[in-house]
């Protein structure tokens, strides 16, 4: 896995993230398994972290989704 594409997943996971932090039904949906549980977006973000050699800005970002999913 290249580093841009690291940037796009991280990007990515922080839209779904986003979209899970402003739904009022966010946690019902996760719940009823209308969406991916949250440990597969954790366990996306840490495939990534585990990558070798990653620029400082990606470890960055990476590890503020982890943050925010923590407080999802």
């Amino acid at each position: 896995m290249g580093y841009d594409f690291a940037e796009r997943g991280l990007a990515h996971i922080g839209n779904v993230l986003g979209h899970l932090e402003h739904s009022a039904d966010s946690v019902r949906a996760i719940e009823a398994g209308a969406v991916v549980g949250l440990d597969y977006w954790r366990g996306r973000v840490n495939a990534i972290l585990a990558m070798p050699l990653l620029p400082m800005h990606i470890e960055r970002l990476a590890k503020d989704l982890l943050a925010r999913l923590d407080r999802l």
